[in-house]
C-alpha cells in the first residue's frame, strides 16, 4: 500500500507531501489544477519515464518520493537529464526498481484503454486470467530462438554456392600437391642429378682425356714418373739421400694411378640412360609448376598445402554446422509445437469462463444487456510446422492463437469486434469490470486510476462507484474523477486546488473535512449535468 506521496520542484508542483490511507481515495480539482501531474509523479518514483522538461521552471532537479509498504522509493530528475533511482537510500538501476515495484500499484489510465482497443493485447488479458504466462514467455522464447536458428541457416545457405566453390578449388589444389608428394630439398638434389646427366657425354670424354694424360696415354704422367724412378734409383748409389724424392715420387705415382682406377670406375658406371633423363627432367617439371602456382619453393608449397587443409577443415564444419542448425531447428519447432498447442488447449478451456465474468461484471457497471465473446483463431498457413486441427496454421510470437474480444453493447445486435464499436464510456466499463474480474488473481495491493468515469454518467456512474468500492474492500483505490457519484462513495477525497501570484503558479493539495465534502461533490454534480446537457 501507498503511505505517502512527497513531490519536489515537478512540473507546477513546488513542493507537495501527502499521506495516502486504505480504501478509496478520490482525487478532484479543476481542469489543469494538477491532479494528473500528482499520478504522473507517483508513476515515476515507480519506475515510469522520467524527462528533464518535468523539473519545475527555475529548479535545478526534481525529486519525488513514495513510501510503499515500510519502503521508500525515491526519483531524482536533473534539469541536465540526468536521472537517480534510491530504494531505501540505496542506489538502483531503473530496471531493478521496476522489478522492486512491479507487484505493489497497477495504473489505469487513458494507455490501457487504448491497449484494450489494441487486439495485439486481447490475447495477454486471456493468458493472464489462465495463469499461463510463463508457459507464453517459453513460446516465446523458442520463437526467438528459431527466428535467430533460421537466420543463421539462412545466411549458411545463401553461401553455400561460394563455399562449394571454394571447397572445389581447395580440393583440387590438395589433390595436384598430394599427387606430386614432394619433399623438402627434392629440387635441389634432382637439379643435381639432372645437370649430371643432361652433361654425361661430356664428362665421359674429358674423364678419357684425363685418364690418358694420366695413365694410358703417350707421355703419360705415370710413365714419366716410372722414368723418373728409376732415374732417381739409379744415382741413390751416388747419394741415398736421393731416395727420399723418390719416396714423394712413389707415392705421387700411387696417387695417379688410383686417380685413373676412380676414373675408369665412374666411366663404366655412368652409362648414359635417356628414359631415367627423361623422368628426371619430367619431375623437375612438376616441381617447378608447383613452386610456379602456390609459392616459389618447395617449403611455401608444403606450408600452402597444410593452409589448404586447416580451411578445408573449416569449410567442412560449416556443412556440419548447417546440419546441425537443421536438427536444432527441428528440435525447436517440436519444442514450440508441443507447447504451443498445450497453450492453444488451455485458452480454448478458459474462453468462456473469462468471458462470462467479464460480461457479469459489465451488467454490475449498468450494462444490463451486453455480451462479450472472447474468440480464438489461428491463421491457416501451408508452410506452417504446427498443426491444428489437422491444418498447419502460422506460428508466432504469442502461439498459434488470434484473440479478439467481441462485444455486443445492446440488446438484439449482433457481437463485433471490440476495437469497432465501443465507445469512450463502454471503453471504461469495460477495464474497470476486467480489473474486478482479475482482482481475486492480482497480488497488487494499490490500484490507481486516471478519470476512468470517462464518458459515463447517472446510472453508470452510480454502478462504477458501486464497482470502485467493491475493488477498495480489497485494495487501496487512488482515483482521479470528475463525477460526484464516485466522488460522494470516497472514503477519502484529496482536492487539488491551483493558483496564481505574481506570475508564479502554485499547486495546493489537501483532504476535505466532512463539512468541506458537500459543496465540492455538489459542484461536481452541477458540472456533470451540464456536460450532460
Amino acid at each position: 500500500m501507498i503511505e505517502q506521496l512527497n513531490i519536489k520542484d515537478y512540473a507546477i508542483i513546488k513542493e507537495l507531501n501527502l499521506d495516502l490511507h486504505p480504501g478509496l481515495t478520490v482525487i478532484t480539482g479543476e481542469t489543469g489544477s494538477g491532479k494528473t501531474i500528482l499520478l504522473d509523479a507517483l508513476a515515476v518514483t515507480l519506475g515510469s519515464k522520467a524527462d528533464r522538461v518535468m523539473v519545475r521552471n527555475g529548479a535545478e532537479r526534481a525529486v519525488m518520493e513514495t513510501k510503499i509498504s515500510g519502503n521508500t522509493i525515491r526519483r531524482l530528475v536533473s534539469i541536465k537529464g540526468q536521472t537517480k533511482a534510491y530504494y531505501n537510500d540505496e542506489p538502483v538501476t531503473l530496471t531493478a526498481l521496476r522489478e522492486q515495484t512491479a507487484s505493489s500499484v497497477d495504473f489505469h489510465g487513458q494507455r490501457d484503454q487504448q491497449l484494450i482497443l489494441d487486439v495485439e493485447h486481447h490475447i495477454q488479458y486471456l493468458d493472464r486470467f489462465c495463469g499461463i504466462e510463463k508457459k507464453v514467455k517459453e513460446i516465446q522464447n523458442l520463437f526467438q530462438d528459431l527466428n535467430v536458428a533460421r537466420n543463421q541457416l539462412r545466411q549458411l545457405q545463401t553461401f553455400a554456392l561460394e563455399r562449394k566453390n571454394r571447397l572445389d578449388l581447395l580440393k583440387f589444389q590438395a589433390g595436384e600437391i598430394d599427387a606430386a608428394y614432394p619433399k623438402v630439398h627434392e629440387d635441389i638434389e634432382l637439379d643435381k642429378v639432372y645437370r649430371k646427366l643432361s652433361n654425361l657425354s661430356e664428362i665421359q670424354k674429358k674423364l678419357q682425356k684425363i685418364q690418358d694424360k694420366l695413365v694410358h696415354g703417350d707421355h703419360a704422367v705415370a710413365d714419366v714418373m716410372h722414368q723418373s724412378l728409376r732415374t732417381l734409383e739409379s744415382l741413390s748409389k751416388y747419394d741415398e739421400e736421393l731416395m727420399i724424392i723418390g719416396e714423394l715420387i712413389q707415392s705421387a705415382l700411387i696417387q695417379i694411378q688410383e686417380t685413373g682406377s676412380e676414373i675408369s670406375l665412374r666411366m663404366s658406371a655412368s652409362e648414359f640412360d635417356p628414359l631415367e633423363l627423361a623422368k628426371i627432367e619430367e619431375r623437375v617439371q612438376v616441381l617447378e609448376t608447383l613452386k610456379r602456382k602456390y609459392g616459389g619453393s618447395l617449403e611455401a608449397v608444403m606450408e600452402y598445402r597444410n593452409s589448404i587443409q586447416k580451411e578445408l577443415d573449416d569449410l567442412n564444419g560449416s556443412s556440419a554446422s548447417e546440419e546441425k542448425l537443421v536438427q536444432k531447428i527441428e528440435n525447436l519447432e517440436n519444442q514450440y509445437s508441443s507447447l504451443a498447442i498445450s497453450v492453444n488447449l488451455i485458452r480454448s478451456a478458459h474462453t468462456v469462463s473469462l468471458a462470462s465474468k467479464i460480461q457479469g461484471a459489465m451488467k454490475a457497471l449498468n450494462m444490463p444487456d451486453a455480451r462479450f465473446e472472447i474468440r480464438i483463431i489461428q491463421i491457416p498457413d501451408e508452410h506452417g510446422f504446427v498443426d491444428i486441427d489437422n491444418q498447419s496454421v502460422q506460428a508466432g510470437t504469442n502461439g498459434v492463437d488470434q484473440v479478439e474480444f467481441y462485444l455486443s453493447a445492446n440488446p438484439g445486435e449482433m457481437v463485433k469486434p471490440l476495437t469497432s464499436i465501443a465507445s469512450g464510456g463502454e471503453v471504461s466499463r469495460i477495464m474497470l469490470a476486467i480489473k474486478s474480474v482479475f482482482q481475486n488473481l492480482d497480488p497488487v495491493p494499490t490500484l490507481v486510476f486516471d478519470e476512468i468515469d470517462t464518458g459515463i454518467s447517472g446510472k453508470a456512474a452510480e454502478s462504477v462507484a458501486d464497482q470502485l468500492v467493491n475493488l477498495s474492500n480489497l485494495k487501496q483505490v487512488i482515483c482521479i474523477t470528475h463525477l460526484s457519484q464516485i466522488a460522494g462513495r470516497a472514503d477519502h477525497h484529496l482536492h487539488i486546488t491551483k493558483s496564481s501570484h505574481n506570475g508564479k503558479t502554485k499547486v495546493h493539495a489537501g483532504y476535505l473535512t466532512a463539512q468541506e465534502r458537500p459543496q465540492i461533490i455538489k459542484d461536481l454534480f452541477i458540472d456533470s449535468n451540464m456536460a450532460d446537457a
